[in-house]
């Protein structure tokens, strides 16, 4: 019997996969990488500003396991249980920018 472990780096992969696949379905172009000297991360833009990106990571964010989207700088975007939740803050986020 054989076991599959899933690395860290794989998982933060996952939740990015699937952040990817809600910024997409809202028309963001989204470049995901993961080398395998460090963490996975995405560059994310929104159409409507596309000369304008952002990094974005997932880690965990606590001792109880639970993972979050950050910007690459370490602020915090919103759990990975809600890749909706995280894609709408970016949103928002990006209406501030071209707004201000």
């Amino acid at each position: 019997m054989s076991a599959q472990v899933i690395t860290e780096g794989e998982e933060a992969l996952g939740h990015l996969e699937r952040l990817t696949v809600e910024l997409r379905d809202r028309g963001w172009t989204v470049e995901v990488a993961a080398p395998h000297d460090r963490r996975p991360s995405a560059i994310v833009a929104d159409p409507r500003t596309p000369n304008l990106n952002d990094g974005v990571i997932a880690a965990q964010e606590g001792p109880d396991g639970s993972w979050a989207y950050f910007y690459a700088w370490g602020e915090r975007i919103a759990s990975c249980a809600d890749p909706s939740a995280a894609a709408t803050a970016l949103g928002r986020v990006r209406d501030a920018r071209r707004d201000g």
